[in-house]
This record gives structure tokens, sequence and C-alpha cells, in this order.
């Protein structure tokens, strides 16, 4: 549950830094719906996406497009840090 939090609380920070660069909002983010987390991330990766054709008007969002993907992680009973670890210490 505390690194649900932690995450969560990170994906918040991020989002905060990406919206506050950006020259258009994100929408509400809603850190505890699954589906939610999903359609940002496919927003944020479409926005990114347009920016290698376009001029570039949105800031880098590879922090923020890591943490909801960490979030969506746990949310789904999978802590990939415990699992880097773990794999890491196999070796």
């Amino acid at each position: 549950m505390e690194r649900i939090r932690e995450a969560q609380e990170c994906l918040q920070k991020e989002f905060e830094i990406y919206n506050n660069a950006s020259s258009k909002k994100l929408p509400a983010l809603d850190i505890n719906c699954p589906d939610n987390l999903e359609t940002m991330l496919e927003f944020v990766t479409r926005r990114e996406s347009l920016k290698q054709t376009k001029k570039p008007t949105y800031p880098p969002a590879a922090k923020l497009k890591s943490a909801i993907a960490d979030t969506l992680l746990l949310l789904d009973n999978f802590d990939m840090k415990k699992f880097k670890d773990k794999n890491t210490k196999d070796k």
C-alpha cells in the first residue's frame, strides 16, 4: 500500500510539472482509475508522436509516462521496482 501511495504522489508531481510546462493543459487526472490512467498514457504518447512531426510545443513526457505506467502496474498488483530488484539479486 505504501508503494502505491508513493507512486501516486510521484505521478501527481510529474503531472503538475508537465501540465505547467505545456501550452495546452491535460484533462483531469484520476490516480485511482486505471481506465483514466490508460487514456492519459495514450493521450500523452500521441502528443509525443505529434511533437516529432510538428514544431515541438509540449514538454518531454518520459517521466510522466513512466509514472503513469508504474501506477497502473501497482494498481494491477505488480511492483516493477521489486521485480527489478529481485532480478538484480539473482544475477
